[in-house]
């Protein structure tokens, strides 16, 4: 497995979020430190670590989950629904070059230049490729992730995410492993669970996570190894419970509490390929 990543750059107080700072504003510092310690975390668990120097110019730049999706060995640059955000994706098309086992890079834009898709709304789990509606990504921009990668694996539309304020699909919903998904349990994951059942009938188990945040956990070594974010008692109690106890997994909290205030999750920080 290989992971790219991206420097948080200084300038990312300024990011795109629905999250409202003025009380409690962003540490700059902390956030350095916080997706630092994430890094390291991906070092000790995956084969090869990717980093693209931050931009300056785009806040957001350090969520490059959002900027392509790969499927197996072929790649797509996405065109992300938040306008200022749109030339992230260079370099992080450049780090992709460097990944042996991609072996073609597609661009959205050229496919369809209607089409948006954040790659934070698109779940791969190995067996699907789950792609959310929401404000961020359109219709067309999930016929372009069908035309594209449907000859490798069935992709599904979920569209039940536009009846609520999520910002992405997983935010509501994340992966264990090939047969083992997290899910929040509010009414929001309720609905996403049974839509993807409608599709996949009982491929997958689901582990209901009592809050939103939480719900995203980064997975690791196929499933054995995830980190969870720190700071949610209940949620803790699920995971250390279903999958530590349980299943036997190594877990890992991490504080990202300055990234939290930008609608960052954890997945939202890498691009494991």
């Amino acid at each position: 497995m290989y992971a790219i990543v991206r420097e948080l750059p200084s300038s990312f107080a300024s990011c795109v979020t629905s999250v409202d700072n003025k009380t409690d504003p962003i540490n700059i510092e902390l956030a350095k430190k916080q997706h630092a310690d994430y890094v390291e975390v991906l070092k000790q668990h995956v084969k090869g670590v990717i980093h693209v120097p931050a931009d300056e110019e785009h806040p957001d730049c350090c969520f490059v989950e959002d900027n392509a999706v790969i499927v197996q060995d072929l790649a797509i640059i996405n065109y992300l629904g938040a306008e200022s955000r749109r030339k992230e994706v260079s370099g992080v098309e450049n780090a992709l070059k460097e990944v042996p086992v991609i072996k073609s890079i597609v661009h959205m834009h050229e496919i369809d230049p209607k089409a948006t898709l954040d790659g934070g709304d698109v779940l791969y789990t190995g067996s699907h490729l789950f792609v959310g509606l929401s404000h961020r990504t359109n219709q067309r921009g999930a016929d372009v992730l069908i035309k594209t990668f449907s000859e490798k694996c069935p992709v599904y539309v979920i569209k039940s995410l536009l009846n609520f304020n999520a910002l992405h699909f997983k935010c509501i919903v994340s992966m264990l492993n090939d047969h083992t998904l997290l899910i929040t349990d509010h009414q929001a994951g309720h609905d996403v669970l049974n839509e993807i059942k409608s599709h996949t009938g009982d491929h997958y188990t689901f582990i209901k996570v009592p809050e939103q945040i939480p719900s995203n956990i980064l997975s690791l070594d196929d499933g054995k190894f995830i980190v969870y974010q720190q700071g949610f008692p209940e949620s803790e109690k699920v995971i250390l419970e279903e999958l530590e106890k349980q299943r036997g997994v190594k877990v890992k909290a991490l504080c990202m509490s300055e990234l939290i205030k930008a609608d960052g999750a954890l997945t939202c920080c890498s691009i494991l390929i």
